[in-house]
């Protein structure tokens, strides 16, 4: 039994197959397999490629370890570093802080949907 760690998943590739993922979960494959058949699996996306399905280590890496990412900084930090003026949330400011670094708040985030 491997030692799943961050190194160990992201040394995986792009994608990893179903019994591998199972591992990474500590469940036995047939029952991701069952999960996927019956449209229950949600903690990742699957990639059917022709008979064979892929996960994307991406997603494993997004899912397992997101806590562990630095917490974006407040607005009032991001004011402070910006040279360009003060944060809005209109569309017309975001190319205007971009030189600078500084983020849109996470309302202002579109993120698509999972499964779509």
């Amino acid at each position: 039994m491997t030692a799943w760690t961050r190194e160990a998943i992201e040394a995986l590739g792009p994608v990893t197959d179903v019994p591998t993922v199972a591992s990474i979960f500590g469940v036995n494959k047939d029952t991701v397999y069952a999960q996927i058949r019956r449209g229950e699996w949600q903690a990742t996306r699957v990639l059917t490629l022709g008979r064979k399905l892929k996960v994307p280590t991406r997603d494993l890496l997004d899912l397992l370890y997101a806590a562990e990412t630095a917490p974006a900084p407040s607005k009032s930090e991001a004011e402070q570093q910006c040279a360009s003026g003060p944060h809005s949330p209109s569309s017309d400011a975001m190319p205007s802080h971009i030189q600078c670094g500084c983020r849109v708040g996470e309302s202002a985030v579109i993120r698509p949907l999972r499964g779509a």
